[in-house]
């Protein structure tokens, strides 16, 4: 029998992943977003809140960015890390997004800034068992050696119960300032690539797009820019205008920055509807 989700209105991405044999591993070998269409949920997901961080790799050894670099992280940090790779988010809170990203883009560590941060685990990428049993030895770990260890958490997973309580979640938590849910199939393997092992829930979308120029802007922003000229990833080219406070208008991210934009959905010819800036975005 099939599923009807009353959530298929909420743009949501998944992600998944070939199993690795170490966390050296780059974007290539990571579990990647997919968009959520409305496919079935049952008791064998697994709900928990997205975070608005950088993601991360801990090999054992030193933390990476999803791209390979290594984080320059504090030694008060690195000491609260466990004896075995795991795969997380850099996370200072809802809405402090940029304190993470100013702080690990710092070539030397800034103590204070980095005590406002924590690592949220959620994954053992090169454990091949099932997801259930790879959150369950990160909270044994917890409990049973890193109590202590503040900046070194867990995600909290909560079993799905319904479309009308995941809805209801996914409203308190934007309410409060997050971005939205993630939800994960309990008896999924962690395997490289798109599957639908995982999928991010979020009222809006993100996407990111390429500066390629400006717009003028007219009134009071006329010697002041008005909009980013941007090219999408398919070479979609629009304007956004939205977003853009004064400080962005009198210095706008230079031409080649790539950055993050809010939409709700698309015209026939793929134009952002509502595009909104966001921020820019620093590979990682």
């Amino acid at each position: 029998m099939s599923v009807v989700n009353p959530l298929n209105s909420v743009s949501l991405m998944a992600l998944s992943c070939a199993a690795i044999p170490c966390c050296s591993a780059l974007a290539d070998n990571l579990m990647l977003a997919s968009v959520y269409q409305g496919q079935a949920l049952s008791e064998q997901h697994l709900v928990s809140e997205k975070l608005d961080g950088i993601r991360a790799l801990w090999n054992g050894k030193e933390l990476i960015t999803r791209n390979g670099s290594s984080i320059n992280a504090p030694g008060s940090l690195i000491s609260q890390m466990p004896p075995f790779a795991v795969e997380g988010e850099l996370w200072a809170g809802r809405g402090n997004f940029a304190l993470v990203q100013q702080t690990v883009l710092d070539a030397k560590a800034n103590e204070n800034a980095w005590s406002k941060i924590s690592f949220v685990l959620f994954d053992r990428p090169d454990v091949l068992t099932s997801y259930a049993k790879r959150h369950d030895s990160l909270l044994q770990w917890k409990f049973n050696v890193a109590q202590t260890h503040t900046q070194v958490i867990v995600a909290k997973q909560r079993p799905f119960r319904s479309y009308q309580s995941l809805g209801e979640a996914l409203q308190k938590v934007v309410k409060l300032g997050g971005e939205g849910l993630m939800v994960r199939n309990k008896h999924s393997v962690y395997i490289a690539g798109r599957s639908e092992a995982l999928y991010k829930i979020k009222l809006h979308q993100d996407a990111e797009a390429r500066v390629i120029g400006y717009k003028q802007g007219k009134g009071k922003y006329q010697h002041l820019v008005g909009a980013l000229h941007v090219e999408s990833p398919q070479g979609v080219r629009f304007y956004i205008g939205s977003g853009l406070t004064d400080a962005h208008r009198r210095n706008p991210p230079k031409v080649g920055t790539n950055i993050t934009y809010r939409y709700n959905d698309k015209t026939a010819k793929g134009v952002p509807k509502f595009a909104r800036f966001m921020r820019e975005r620093s590979e990682f």
